[in-house]
């Protein structure tokens, strides 16, 4: 969604109208599930998470409050649901370990069989290596090749400058190749 989309959706945002925010949930539902779910890896907290993200993007723009950037602004509302819930339970690691897989596969109906066992195969295999990546490395990877944030947008999500979101990015690519040709050797 480009800048000026997003201004335009935030600007229909602040009529308040039901029909416009349940478009904008539309837009970015998956996204943010996909996101928290890569943090908790349980389908059940990671829905419950993205329902209260919305909750609390509603409330915002109900008392007018001032949102700059909506993209940043809802992955911001996601990622600090997701440090509460971890905070409650007194856990350190974002993501326990987990059976399940990936939940946001794209569509795979129409692909023919070999292509899908392919994909879950590498979906597995990034799961694997994105687990013992740090935190933050992790988080950088996820929002800007899966969620596609900009670099500005990341900073902002993680309350960092652009300068470290880059660098952030860097290290965490490096360390994801690392782990991919030690595995492959």
């Amino acid at each position: 969604m480009s800048s000026i989309s997003q201004k335009i959706l935030l600007m229909k945002l602040k009529t308040k109208d039901p029909e416009i925010f349940g478009h904008f949930y539309d837009l970015y539902v998956s996204r943010i599930y996909q996101f928290i779910y890569f943090k908790v890896s349980s389908r059940e907290e990671a829905e419950d998470l993205t329902a209260e993200t919305f909750l609390k993007i509603w409330e915002y723009i109900f008392e007018n409050k001032k949102i700059d950037n909506l993209n940043a602004f809802t992955y911001q509302v996601a990622r600090n649901l997701v440090i509460d819930f971890y905070r409650k339970r007194s856990q350190q690691r974002l993501i326990p370990d987990s059976d399940e897989s990936l939940e946001q596969l794209p569509d795979t109906k129409t692909m023919p069989v070999d292509q899908r066992v392919a994909l879950a195969s590498d979906v597995e295999k990034l799961e694997k290596y994105l687990r013992q990546m740090k935190d933050e490395y992790r988080e950088v990877i996820v929002l800007k090749f899966f969620d596609e944030l900009s670099i500005s947008e990341i900073a902002s999500v993680l309350g960092k400058s652009n300068g470290s979101v880059r660098v952030l990015a860097h290290r965490a690519l490096n360390t994801l190749k690392e782990l991919v040709e030690r595995d492959e050797k």
